[in-house]
């Protein structure tokens, strides 16, 4: 028995050794999936990890800054329900967290604040003309669903034939709100691109959706992740192991030995074991033909190409004393009028206007408001001048707000630019009609690369996570996904 026990402490001793210099494990981008696997893989005792970002920071798409005296989120904001939820899992037991209660108000491009009541009975009757269907056999978009919802759907004529004042004209803008609202949903350019079936089967976490950081930022989950909150003196060495400004262009893995060779846009190579490629689906659709040697299988292309990526956009304002009722979170939706839409639509600088879905207050920040923009007018927006996005900014918000309230100027505002970004190219991925076509899914992009019966390139990010792609926390599960990949693989080994 004694000389048994030595065996096994010996045997045990062996496996660590092993470990700590086999296997060599490459982790492309240090956002939220990459940092999450390199955390995971640092507690089951995998100590020869590398983390290469190609940005000048870690985060990815959680970018916090700070902007005056508050910390912002150029990026992700908000930890999106509760229930199944791994950020408010992390977040919530550490009191970081709380839950924002919205004050929503609509003005049309007339100046005028629609009616409280009707505002919040039609959002129930759409999302009702949504989630009240079983998942359809023919996949059409969300909007054919909505148009063909709204033209047969007794629901529908019944609100309208109770609501008068809701004429047709009025109809037809709450339709383009709608269109909005589903832009902002899913980073699309119009609501003609999302598929219905795809969003039926999205899993929403339950709870509220827009739980905020308090003071704090969303890169505050970065810190969570990494051990460096609660006790800092159980910080994981993920930042040691990090290089940034180390961009990877190829990903060689064609040795016989096994060994995949990194490379990266500062001439430096790497070698590893295995590679967990975390960079956005925007970076993949944009480099694959480079990045991999040998080339991706055809079906592995079609799912990078057939899935979709989009973006939204925000801007910031921060005003010297707050003019509108900062005791509230507000969002401050806004409905255009046709002829206020195609006046903005034959205007190549002022269009990206008509793609603005609210201002909205920051919770914690009362002198900050924020506006958000969908996709289509992002790509516009992000070319332009600041003087010209501060001057149009206040032009649209005196057009529909000017009356309710005395608007002054801001005296800083900065904005995001993911689209002009190489390293993310627009915010998140979202299931198209396109993708439904061709059979484009989350799951098939999260397939490794088998060599030798071995995944050696292990894919994460947002747009793996087919339950909970687009959100941070589909990230983070990625990240631990592929990481506990590597941990059974060698768990196997023992």
């Amino acid at each position: 028995m004694f000389l048994l026990a030595i065996y096994l402490f010996l045997l045990f001793n062996c496996v660590i050794c092993n470990l700590e210099n086999s296997p060599r494990i490459v982790i492309v981008g240090a956002g939220a999936s990459g940092i999450a696997a390199a955390s995971k893989l640092y507690e089951n005792g995998f100590e020869n990890i590398l983390i290469l970002e190609a940005q000048d920071r870690i985060g990815g798409r959680i970018h916090t800054i700070q902007f005056g005296e508050y910390l912002i989120d150029l990026g992700a904001q908000w930890v999106h329900g509760q229930i199944n939820n791994v950020a408010y899992e992390l977040a919530a037991p550490l009191g970081l967290l709380e839950n924002t209660t919205w004050k929503l108000a609509l003005y049309n491009s007339a100046g005028t604040k629609i009616d409280e009541t009707i505002f919040k009975d039609t959002i129930n009757v759409f999302e009702n003309a949504l989630y009240n269907i079983s998942i359809p056999d023919i996949d059409i978009s969300v909007g054919e669903h909505y148009e063909q919802k709204y033209i047969i759907s007794i629901s529908f004529a019944e609100y309208f034939n109770d609501h008068p004042e809701i004429n047709t004209t009025l109809q037809k803008d709450l339709l383009r709100f709608f269109n909005l609202i589903e832009c902002s949903l899913s980073a699309s350019d119009t609501w003609y691109e999302p598929s219905i079936k795809a969003e039926l089967e999205y899993e929403m976490c339950e709870g509220n959706l827009s739980i905020n950081w308090k003071k704090r930022g969303y890169s505050t989950i970065l810190d969570i992740l990494m051990k460096k909150i609660p006790d800092a003196t159980k910080e994981l060495p993920i930042l040691n192991n990090t290089l940034l400004n180390s961009e990877v262009i190829n990903i060689d893995y064609t040795k016989n030995n096994d060994s995949i060779k990194i490379r990266t846009l500062n001439s430096q190579e790497y070698l590893a074991d295995h590679v967990i490629v975390t960079p956005s689906l925007g970076v993949l659709k944009a480099n694959y033909q480079s990045l991999f040697n040998p080339p991706l299988s055809e079906s592995k292309i079609t799912t990078i190409e057939g899935l979709a990526f989009g973006t939204v956009c925000k801007i910031f304002f921060q005003f010297d004393e707050p003019w509108w009722e900062y005791n509230l979170n507000w969002g401050f939706n806004f409905l255009f009028n046709e002829s206020y839409r195609n006046e903005l639509e034959n205007d190549p600088d002022k269009k990206w206007i008509t793609s603005t879905i609210s201002l909205n207050s920051v919770e914690h920040k009362p002198h900050l408001l924020v506006a958000w923009v969908t996709a289509k007018g992002c790509r516009l927006l992000e070319t332009l001048p600041d003087d010209k996005v501060l001057e149009h900014s206040m032009d649209m918000l005196h057009t529909f707000m000017g009356k309710d309230y005395n608007i002054t100027k801001p005296n800083e505002m900065i904005r995001s630019k993911w689209t002009q970004n190489k390293h993310f190219r627009g915010t998140y991925s979202f299931h198209s009609v396109e993708s439904e076509k061709v059979h484009a899914s989350a799951e098939q992009l999260s397939e490794p690369i088998i060599k030798n019966q071995l995944p050696i390139i292990l894919f994460a990010g947002e747009a793996t996570n087919k339950r909970f792609y687009s959100t941070v926390h589909g990230a983070i599960a990625s990240g631990w996904r592929e990481a506990d990949r590597l941990i059974k693989l060698y768990a196997k080994a023992l």
